[in-house]
């Protein structure tokens, strides 16, 4: 099914409209926290340590990350109320573009992922399978942007030609 998938035809424009849709999420997300001028990320973070006291099953935030947000995430949390909003905005706008898919793909992965363990269900689960199953697809979800009409035809021309026999 994989091998179908990946390879370029109509099916294409499904895949660029799934990568269009994360690159509004990512864009407007970024984008709102940017114009708001008021970004903090303090709060969120508190409220993740909050989530990690609950015991037992009803803990949304593990031990072991809530170590990681105390120590490290609030101490530095000047760095990340800058870089949070520039990271969003940058996978939305590469995303949208179709350059740099692959990339941007794997760092909306990572950054949806920090989202869930600091206990944030919100879209975040669903953007993860559409990553995941654009990352899957490989070329097929940039064929229409950037990555699909300059970077994948350079990178085929700058490949070197496979032999048609073995060397004896």
């Amino acid at each position: 099914m994989w091998a179908y998938l990946q390879r370029r035809g109509k099916k294409s424009i499904v895949f660029t409209l799934i990568r269009l849709y994360l690159g509004v999420k990512w864009t407007m997300a970024g984008y709102e926290k940017i114009k708001s001028g008021s970004f903090n990320a303090t709060s969120f973070l508190k409220g993740a340590l909050e989530k990690a006291k609950a015991s037992g099953a009803d803990a949304l935030v593990q031990d072991w990350w809530a170590v990681v947000i105390k120590y490290l995430f609030l101490p530095n949390v000047e760095i990340l109320n800058y870089l949070i909003p520039v990271t969003e905005l940058l996978i939305g706008i590469f995303l949208l573009t179709g350059s740099f898919t692959r990339r941007s793909l794997q760092y909306a992965i990572a950054l949806n992922f920090l989202y869930l363990l600091s206990g944030s269900l919100h879209v975040n689960p669903q953007m993860i399978i559409l990553s995941l199953f654009l990352l899957k697809v490989k070329e097929n979800a940039a064929t229409y942007g950037v990555d699909g009409w300059i970077f994948i035809p350079a990178m085929r021309k700058a490949a070197p030609p496979k032999p048609t026999s073995p060397p004896m």
